[in-house]
């Protein structure tokens, strides 16, 4: 009867010590899982363009997650770019992917409360006396998340629609249209 109650008691042992791992590994897969697939990143233009005088043509990159981000580099995909009068958009397929970047865009640490600005003049700029007509563009920020040694990536694609006051406004579009 000992030997009976020492295998049962060694049992439960081997039993909680499994529940027990089994938490650990949901409350850390759940945690890098929340960390990795909750949005961490935003983009959003700073201003509508007049298109007689469009500069300076900016960005907010924020981070809209608690988990702060670091190595956060940006990156401008341009599909189009055009001089007033703009012709009918053009459709974007690749390859438009050339990646295009400024020194000063790179190596960024953001948390909830932090934010920078990107400029895309020296890139979008049109000789005097063209006015802006309108762009298809995407900003690709790339971070990693705090702690994980997982770098993310997310593309974020605005193109311009004149507006009734003559102002183009920056429109988010689906990255696949």
């Amino acid at each position: 009867m000992p030997e009976l109650r020492g295998r049962t008691s060694q049992t439960r042992a081997r039993s909680n010590r499994s529940l027990r791992a089994l938490a650990a590994a949901v409350l850390a897969g759940g945690t890098v899982a929340a960390v990795v697939y909750v949005p961490g990143v935003t983009v959003d233009p700073e201003r509508p363009l007049d298109p007689s005088n469009p500069y300076p043509i900016s960005f907010i990159i924020s981070d809209a997650n608690f988990v702060p981000l670091n190595n956060v580099n940006v990156y401008l995909v341009i599909c189009y770019a055009v001089a007033a009068p703009a012709p009918r958009a053009p459709v974007c397929q690749p390859p438009y992917k050339t990646r295009k970047f400024k020194a000063a865009w790179r190596d960024h640490s953001l948390s909830g409360d932090r934010q920078f600005t990107i400029v895309l003049d020296d890139f979008l700029r049109f000789p005097a006396p063209e006015k802006f007509g309108g762009a298809d563009l995407s900003i690709v920020v790339e971070y990693q998340p705090w702690l994980l040694p997982v770098r993310q990536e997310k593309e974020f694609r605005f193109s311009t629609e004149p507006r009734t006051d003559g102002k183009l406004e920056w429109v988010a579009r689906s990255v696949d249209d």
